[in-house]
């Protein structure tokens, strides 16, 4: 339990969490600029009469938005639309954490984040897409998976995490997000060969006594000789 709130002071949430390498982040002006220009025209979205979405994510087949709830569902409504042939689903939301945002029907969760939309029955994922835009109400970028200057190189997914390893001509950083909640650290890596260089997919970040191992295989976090998290990787890209 200790070992727990010293990570989460370090910034990530080590429990359970329970309930994306291409270049989509960070997202560039000329996009943030062409989801205003989406709400613009979001007119008709929300059900609630004159209400605009509060967030608005993309993928490469969906719009997706979040809207202002009223008493019957006072956290909000989320919104599919199919960019194909503009299908729209309603659901109410039924739990938020952060920036991520649930909303059911039945047996069926649909699931958004900025970081990624997820279909799921049950426990079992049926979609899951890569967020490429996350704005606010306002036009603000809600996030930016890569410090400022880097492009994602490896991003992997685990069971709670999402882990991305950045940089440009090299890895540079480690970026863990918690898939609920969206914590997030950073961390510079550190060089796992004695030349400097880079041990090919085994990426080591540290942070006080904490050390953050992700490898083609698993995501291990460790605090001194504890190991405190490990989860099989079930996505590389």
């Amino acid at each position: 339990m200790l070992l727990s709130k010293f990570a989460w002071r370090l910034g990530f949430n080590l429990t359970y969490a329970g309930i994306l390498a291409s270049q989509f982040f960070p997202v560039t002006q000329t996009m943030a600029q062409s989801s205003m220009l989406q709400f613009s025209g979001a007119t008709g979205i929300c059900p609630i009469q004159n209400s605009f979405p509060k967030r608005s994510f993309e993928t490469s087949k969906y719009k997706l938005y979040i809207c202002l709830g009223d008493t019957k569902n006072p956290l909000g409504y989320y919104v599919r639309v199919t960019k194909s042939d503009d299908i729209k689903i309603t659901l109410p939301i039924v739990r938020k954490n952060g920036e991520t945002y649930i909303a059911k029907l039945g047996e069926i969760s649909h699931i958004v984040s900025p970081y990624e939309f997820m279909v799921n029955k049950l426990g079992r994922i049926l979609n899951r897409e890569r967020v490429t835009s996350a704005i606010s109400g306002d036009g603000q970028l809600l996030v930016s998976a890569c410090p400022q200057g880097e492009n994602v190189l490896i991003e992997a997914v685990t069971k709670s995490f999402i882990v991305y390893i950045c940089g440009n001509d090299k890895s540079g950083s480690y970026v863990g997000v918690a898939r609920i909640g969206n914590e997030k650290i950073t961390i510079p890596l550190q060089n796992l060969k004695p030349d400097g260089a880079f041990e090919k997919q085994n990426y080591l970040a540290v942070k006080g006594n904490t050390r953050f191992l992700l490898t083609r295989e698993s995501l291990e976090i460790m605090v001194g000789d504890a190991t405190i998290v490990k989860e099989k990787v079930i996505r590389w890209q």
